[in-house]
């Protein structure tokens, strides 16, 4: 590997807790960094991201998590700076297995447990430079491509993406000169992945919703509002892409949610019509490409929902049985009680 210059990297850090962020800014002081740019509101916090195009963001998410997780997501869909791509690392203090999964899960490169040791964080930045992993992008996640070999069930691609802290510390000059391009290609990757997965989405949603009937169960009733957000988020990409054919029939997707109201009592055939047009979406956003490669994957996706929302209704009345079973227990407890002579005699 280049001999690494972490001088050479700028560092976005956040912290509210003032003792904390100075910890961590000594912690990368003594690993190398020199241009180390501390913020401690979220909205400074935001405007270093857009304005200042850190080579590396570290930002600690104990106190202020779902903000600080939200603006990691909106990093990644490029909605916030100019490089969704940017490498992130996240620190906390908390122990719970979920705020650390909900850490992992919003797109961050790596999380770190305090405290730590700046020799651990080193280490843990290094990871960062020299295996970083590729992306992998589906309908409600973009970030790093953290499946093994057996997990691998989809057919998202990885998507390679651009590692400025690395061109940046071994001075990769070809790399930096090409960075504009670099970020505008991967971008263009993750959009046309982004696109696919959420088209998807709504067509899984329709399969599964039209299964249910066909069996003759009585379905769940359909999120609509999901599949709102998801169609309106397929529009906001296409029209960004400056697909104009492919945003007419998005807005026409949007149009035909609409028509399914709460979700309760959906017709077959305006499920057929939003089933048709999210596919269209895609296919005019690609070019005449369609979504049928993944339909096996969508067969396995539906299936897996049926099963699990199966085995969660069959959950649920074995819990209702149980309730009506140890309530007929303290009824029959009672009405023995009522009938003992100790009651009797107390009563007396």
């Amino acid at each position: 590997m280049a001999d690494i210059d972490y001088a050479r990297a700028s560092v976005l850090l956040f912290d509210p807790i003032h003792v904390n962020q100075r910890t961590t800014r000594y912690a990368l002081f003594e690993i190398g960094f020199r241009k180390i740019e501390c913020v401690s509101s979220l909205e400074d916090f935001k405007s270093g991201i857009a304005d200042s195009a850190p080579t590396l963001i570290v930002a600690e998410s104990s106190a202020t998590d779902a903000e600080i997780f939200n603006l990691v997501r909106a990093v990644r869909r490029g909605e916030v700076g100019g490089n969704p791509f940017v490498v992130m690392l996240l620190t906390t203090w908390s122990r719970d297995t979920g705020h650390i999964r909900k850490a992992i899960e919003c797109g961050a490169d790596d999380v770190i447990v305090r405290p730590f040791s700046t020799m651990f964080a080193e280490e843990r930045v290094k990871t960062l430079i020299k295996g970083r992993k590729d992306f992998i992008v589906t309908s409600d996640y973009i970030g790093p491509d953290r499946r093994k070999d057996t997990e691998r069930s989809t057919d998202a691609p990885p998507i390679s993406v651009p590692n400025f802290l690395k061109a940046m510390v071994e001075n990769d000059e070809e790399a930096l000169s090409k960075g504009q391009q670099w970020v505008n290609e991967a971008r263009e990757a993750v959009t046309n992945e982004r696109v696919r997965r959420v088209a998807m989405r709504i067509v899984i949603t329709v399969e599964l919703e039209a299964s249910q009937k066909k069996e003759g169960k009585v379905p769940v009733a359909l999120d609509v509002k999901d599949l709102q957000r998801s169609a309106r988020e397929l529009r906001a990409h296409v029209l960004r892409a400056r697909r104009r054919e492919s945003a007419e029939v998005a807005a026409a997707l949007i149009d035909q949610i609409e028509q399914l109201g709460d979700g309760r009592n959906a017709e077959a055939g305006t499920l057929k019509l939003v089933k048709e047009l999210a596919m269209g979406t895609y296919a005019a956003f690609a070019n005449g490409d369609t979504i049928e490669r993944s339909k096996d994957e969508i067969g396995r996706t539906v299936s897996n929902l049926r099963k699990r929302l199966q085995a969660r209704a069959e959950a649920n009345k074995r819990k209702a049985q149980l309730a009506a079973e140890a309530a007929a227990g303290e009824t029959a407890d009672d009405a023995g009680q009522a009938g003992s002579p100790e009651i009797k005699r107390a009563a007396m």
